[in-house]
């Protein structure tokens, strides 16, 4: 039997546990309120780009002031810039308290070309296609035998079909090596006809074959230091596909 002094007790505890949810969701309220007043983006910033102007790399990101700090979605707004501008390598967006966004940019260097169907794609270290590009504006990049692209579109990932995937992933690695070291101005063509050994022409005297793909950090420290001990009339074959060591074979 429930007695009244029982009853009274579950309405107080009841009472109670009704008004602490109450507080709980006003405190929620005041939170959320403080965040659409205190923390409303009123400036937008912009480092590391050369390419695009600040208001383009803006514009691509969809972000705009008046916009809640919290509320934004930093990755959607990251993954627009990439997307939409295709010599963006890699962009981040961070919040900075109480009112900023900063936006970083990181650009793709034009490094290399590949030709197909009747044209020739710029690709940056990580075989992103930045755009097609006449003949006589090539004379800077390096020239990529060996490899066809696969519908071919700026702004994305070289495509191949599935044989040539090994090549594409050994094409990154060797342009990310030169990209790296500073090699890429003396390199003139990286031939990939034979995946098991690619070679490339440096500093147009010198053929290097790599052998497989593994090492490779180490067997592009080998060349560097190999290089340096040769004299400048020096030419041949640099082969780094045998027993961790260079050959050299002049000629």
């Amino acid at each position: 039997m429930t007695t009244q002094s029982g009853k009274s007790n579950q309405e107080f505890t009841f009472r109670k546990g009704l008004s602490g949810i109450w507080l709980f969701l006003g405190v929620i309220l005041l939170i959320i309120l403080a965040m659409s007043i205190f923390f409303v983006v009123t400036d937008i910033t912009v480092d590391g780009n050369a390419r695009y102007t600040d208001e383009e790399i803006i514009e691509a990101s969809g972000l705009e002031t008046g916009e809640n700090l919290f509320f934004i979605d930093r990755y959607e707004a990251a993954s627009r810039i990439f997307a939409e501008l295709p010599y963006v390598n890699d962009a981040v967006v961070a919040r900075e308290l109480p009112n900023r966004v900063r936006i970083t940019i990181t650009e793709s260097s034009a490094m290399a070309y590949v030709a197909a169907e009747g044209k020739n794609w710029v690709l940056d270290q990580n075989c992103k296609i930045l755009r097609s590009a006449e003949a006589n504006e090539l004379n800077s990049l390096i020239r990529v035998d060996g490899i066809v692209p696969v519908e071919p579109k700026e702004g994305t990932v070289m495509a191949v079909d599935e044989q040539s995937g090994a090549q594409l992933r050994y094409l990154i690695a060797i342009l990310n090596q030169i990209l790296t070291r500073g090699m890429w101005t003396d390199v003139d063509v990286i031939d990939l006809s034979d995946v098991t050994s690619p070679a490339f022409t440096y500093q147009e005297r010198f053929t290097v074959r790599l052998g497989e793909n593994e090492d490779l950090d180490y067997k592009f420290g080998l060349l560097q230091s190999a290089i340096q001990q040769l004299t400048e009339s020096d030419a041949g074959t640099l082969d780094l596909s045998m027993d961790q060591q260079v050959h050299f074979s002049p000629g």
